[in-house]
């Protein structure tokens, strides 16, 4: 199955990705789908594309074992 929230990660620039990451470190998630859909060229992904790609981020920083699994 193709991964179709990896185009919204692809459209961030890198600042914003390592905001992104923070946040999520933070556990700041609301603040984290604010900063994407900011940060994302016009249409803005909806809020579902954000929660999707956020969490798959979320596993990512956690199997680098750079976030708590908590």
């Amino acid at each position: 199955m193709e991964n179709l929230v990896a185009p919204v990660w692809e459209t961030l620039p890198e600042d914003v990705r390592a905001h992104v990451d923070g946040l999520l470190l933070l556990d700041r998630r609301i603040m984290a789908v604010k900063a994407v859909r900011d940060a994302s060229p016009e249409p803005a992904p909806g809020i579902r594309a954000c929660v999707d790609m956020l969490e798959e981020r979320r596993a990512v920083l956690i199997a680098r074992g750079t976030a708590p699994a908590g």
